[in-house]
């Protein structure tokens, strides 16, 4: 009878040690899985955040492209984040001299509503410009967007101001060109453009993204 109970005693001790051993291995089973699936989980993820990460490019940022005609650099001193200031190479930075700014105004309007967005950039610098003689037109873009152009004329200054507007939807992208007077009749005799048709160049080639 003692042995029967010792024999019984071994038999369970046996299996629960088989049952140990097995839930052993399915635990290591399952951590294994979980190690592989957070890895993949991780690897997923971080070539996702990686992704998104990625700084988006000048270009990618702008809601548009423009061309500067040659002769022309980017002044680095005067320049922005939201604004870009160009110079005649024969310049040299903090000398008075024409300039071309090239930037985005954010409106109210639609590409529709482009006569309020007309009348009140006008009005705008009618106000800002007391003593000035403003003169305006318009032409289209050669990708036939509206530009609108207003002649701001200080006879008491050195230069005026010339402002493109190409207008968008509730956005417009603003070419001002301030145009030293005598570089200007620099330009006329050596039949070059001057610096305000080297603005509106630019402004008519600008083209949208959209």
């Amino acid at each position: 009878m003692r042995m029967k109970r010792e024999r019984i005693w071994k038999v369970k001790k046996f299996a629960a040690a088989v049952a140990c051993w097995l839930l052993a291995m399915a635990c290591a089973g399952c951590v294994s899985a979980r190690l592989v699936l957070a890895e993949e989980a991780g690897a997923g993820a971080g070539g996702s955040v990686a992704e998104d990460e990625q700084p988006l490019t000048e270009e990618e940022e702008s809601p548009g492209t423009y061309t500067m005609e040659e002769g022309w650099c980017l002044d680095e001193e005067l320049s922005t984040e939201e604004e870009e200031v160009y110079r005649l190479e024969t310049s040299e930075e903090g000398q008075e001299t024409s300039t071309i700014s090239c930037s985005y105004l954010e409106t109210n309007y639609s590409r529709q509503d482009y006569e309020q967005l007309r009348d009140m950039l006008t009005n705008n610098l009618l106000y800002d410009n007391v003593n000035a003689q403003i003169t305006t037109s318009a032409v289209y873009t050669l990708s036939m967007d509206y530009l609108y152009i207003i002649l701001v004329d200080d006879s008491s200054e050195e230069y005026c101001d010339i402002y493109h507007y190409v207008v968008g939807d509730y956005q417009c992208f603003c070419v001002q060109v301030r145009e030293y007077r005598a570089e200007a009749d620099l330009a006329e005799a050596q039949e070059l453009d001057t610096p305000r048709e080297v603005g509106q160049k630019v402004a008519e080639g600008f083209v949208w993204k959209d």
